[in-house]
């Protein structure tokens, strides 16, 4: 039995990696659901703590825009970028009011480009971090349950 291999798929270059790291930057800094579609492949794989696997470009932009409905003053800055082959690591702060207190999200994103888009994003930060500073705020609770479909209707 033979298996026809599917031909290898160029790495993607320095500017390629370089360009994406600007955009995801721009994009972060004005957060808006059309501007983050559009750096996203269209198979891209979105993987991050405690929430499932986001697969394609629109599934991603749906979860965009209930994410910005929940933190609607969401803002990111990206301090560091390193690039390895066709990977780009990011290391980024999210700002955000949580509870009507300012909160501040540390992130490390491992991300692989394809076609100059972004393939697969894998997101790493404190997930226990973040539940305990969302537990102390009870006046997030409802947001981040309707964010996370935990309420009928709201996915």
């Amino acid at each position: 039995m033979s298996s026809i291999a599917e031909p290898a798929r160029p790495a993607a270059t320095s500017d390629e990696l370089a360009s994406v790291a600007e955009r995801f930057a721009r994009a972060w800094a004005s957060p808006d659901v059309d501007r983050f579609a559009e750096l996203l492949h269209p198979d891209v794989l979105l993987l991050q703590p405690v929430t499932r696997p986001i697969r394609g470009r629109e599934a991603a932009r749906a979860e965009f825009a209930r994410l910005l409905a929940w933190l609607p003053d969401l803002c990111g800055t990206v301090d560091r970028t390193a690039i390895d082959g066709d990977t780009l690591l990011l290391a980024w702060r999210l700002r955000f009011g949580l509870g009507g207190r300012p909160y501040e999200l540390r992130i490390v994103d491992r991300i692989v480009v394809a076609d100059g888009l972004i393939r697969e994003r894998e997101a790493y930060y404190d997930s226990l971090g973040l539940m305990i500073a969302l537990l102390g705020r009870p006046g997030a609770w409802l947001g981040y349950w309707r964010y996370r479909g935990y309420l009928p209707g709201a996915r």
